[in-house]
């Protein structure tokens, strides 16, 4: 198995739509698919939204494929402040891995070269949010060297779900 990575591109789109798709269903569709979640996934997460931040010059999506097949990618937000810590504007908005590719090393790569991308860009640190109830997600980032530094939230059909906000040192690359 032998991962490649590289920029995504707007002819992407469509692998970036599906890929977020699934996991965001696997993630948050806990209790089974209902109207809300739908209508949010169908409208949300279509070729057509991801083209224009995949083209864009304050994101930057890498890819993690395997034979030319998608299997994970991280999106990162150079122009997004912090709630707690406002001049810490670099964000790993999604960090998506396909779930029969968890636990093969491609997420802890993902993030390194965001820390690459990051220190080209003079930031010193990243930050993410996560759902409160990702115990998966919180322990994968705590092993990674971020720690936790707030809460935001995101609201959803009139409810609002806590995300726990993390923060990390960007790791200087090496040699």
């Amino acid at each position: 198995m032998t991962m490649s990575f590289r920029k995504a591109l707007p002819d992407d789109a469509a692998n970036v739509a599906a890929l977020t798709t699934q996991v965001w269903l696997h993630t948050y569709a806990r209790t089974g698919i209902r109207q809300a979640l739908s209508d949010y996934v169908l409208t949300q997460f279509t070729a057509e939204n991801f083209r224009p931040h995949l083209a864009g010059d304050t994101q930057y999506f890498i890819l993690c494929e395997i034979d030319g097949h998608l299997v994970g990618y991280l999106r990162l937000d150079f122009d997004a402040p912090c709630p707690e810590l406002s001049d810490v504007t670099t964000q790993v908005v999604t960090l998506y891995v396909q779930e029969h590719f968890i636990g093969k090393g491609i997420g802890a790569e993902l993030l390194r070269e965001a820390d690459r991308l990051s220190a080209r860009r003079s930031a010193t640190h990243i930050w993410l949010a996560v759902n409160h109830q990702n115990a998966h997600a919180i322990q994968f980032y705590e092993r990674q060297g971020f720690e936790r530094r707030g809460s935001t939230y995101f609201e959803f059909e009139g409810e609002r779900h806590e995300n726990l906000i993390y923060l990390r040192i960007v790791a200087q690359p090496k040699g």
